[in-house]
């Protein structure tokens, strides 16, 4: 099964408004109900209201005035969506490297000294299904993710493992088609067979390289996969 984004309340009131002004086909300088209104009318606090307002103004699509009301915007919706919505995912996706580079790291460092001929058995296992989706065209997150969890459970240590899940959500992202590219990260996968490969002979210097090469990698993908809001060639 494919892993489910977890959608946040104010992006569902967001789109809510963006229905409304759809449906009633409201035109730019157009005046929509107040925050008190639209938080009665949808069944959420004026909080998450107040928001999915703030959202939309920085898409461009709304403008707040103090004092006089909410007014819709005309504008390219899609162009600037997608710039907005790509350079947040990017910014989060980079920031969340970092925080792996140190808690996956120091996993993948333990996983070589603990790993059980049971864990070993199961990483080699998720990268032959990897291998066998990737060659088939389906989807792969569920094998890569396993991959990588199975490195979690083989560091033995169960608060960093607590702390690595205490963040799944988070880690998530990786495994739930970024920027909505289901090949994004492809070229990692000769990487992973290093890793495991180092990880087998016990080498914490060579594990420890091919983990951080992996994710240079991802950084770099994420940094260059598009230039403007659109896809490279």
């Amino acid at each position: 099964m494919k892993q489910i984004r977890k959608v946040l309340l104010h992006e569902l009131v967001a789109e809510e408004i963006r229905q409304h002004i759809k449906l009633k086909q409201l035109k730019n300088g157009e005046k929509l109900p107040s925050a008190g209104t639209l938080a009665n009318t949808y069944g959420v606090s004026i909080a998450s209201v107040r928001e999915a307002l703030r959202f939309l103004e920085a898409t461009g699509e709304i403008e707040v005035k103090n004092g006089k009301g909410i007014f819709v915007k005309e504008i390219e919706p899609f162009k600037i969506l997608t710039n907005i919505e790509v350079e947040h995912e990017k910014k989060f996706l980079l920031e969340m490297c970092e925080v792996r580079r140190a808690l996956e790291g120091m996993a993948v460092e333990l996983a070589v000294e603990r790993a059980t001929p049971e864990q070993i058995q199961k990483m080699e296992a998720y990268l032959i299904e990897y291998d066998r989706l990737r060659a088939l065209g389906e989807d792969k997150s569920n094998a890569d993710l396993g991959f990588h969890k199975t490195i979690y459970e083989a560091a033995h240590n169960p608060i960093l493992e607590k702390v690595i899940y205490s963040m799944s959500d988070a880690f998530m992202k990786f495994w739930e088609k970024p920027f909505g590219i289901e090949t994004i990260f492809d070229d990692t996968y000769p990487i992973h067979v290093l890793l495991l490969e180092a990880i087998k002979n016990n080498d914490k210097k060579e594990a420890r390289r091919h983990f951080y090469s992996l994710m240079d990698s991802v950084e770099n993908t994420i940094r260059n996969v598009f230039i403007k809001g659109e896809i490279q060639p």
